[in-house]
């Protein structure tokens, strides 16, 4: 099954890449990142701070030390300008839905705030590519 939520990754990596709160939130870090939505993947390389690469798909043996990922239907409401309680953050999605936060755990710790900066980004870059259809 396909999934009908599909990430604008230039988007998002260029946001990012643009946002001072990221910047300074991901300062010295470098993670692969791993996001499924529903059976699709995404992969993100953040070094020191930079978005290096951000693609769809996947080679099959991709690395990532931080894993992000649910149904798309979880996904849509996370995505939305307003979610509701426990759709808010990927940490409290992990815990009320079906959805996952895991891999190394004392990284995204660590960095948790990138990693929200992250989910807003997309949020807002989803919003554009629906708005713009």
């Amino acid at each position: 099954m396909t999934s009908t939520l599909t990430f604008p990754v230039d988007c998002i990596r260029d946001r990012l890449n643009a946002d001072p709160e990221f910047k300074l939130a991901a300062r010295f870090w470098y993670c692969d990142l791993r996001f499924k939505v529903g059976d699709e993947l995404y992969f993100m390389r953040v070094e020191n701070g930079r978005v290096a690469t951000f693609t769809h798909g996947t080679h099959g043996f991709d690395p990532y030390t931080i894993n992000i990922g649910g149904p798309v239907d979880v996904w849509e409401q996370m995505l939305v300008d307003k979610p509701k309680p426990f759709f808010h953050d990927w940490f409290a999605a992990s815990f009320h839905h079906p959805f996952e936060f895991g891999g190394d755990l004392e990284s995204a710790y660590a960095y948790y705030y990138a990693l929200r900066r992250i989910h807003a980004i997309m949020g807002v870059c989803v919003r554009e590519q629906r708005k713009a259809a």
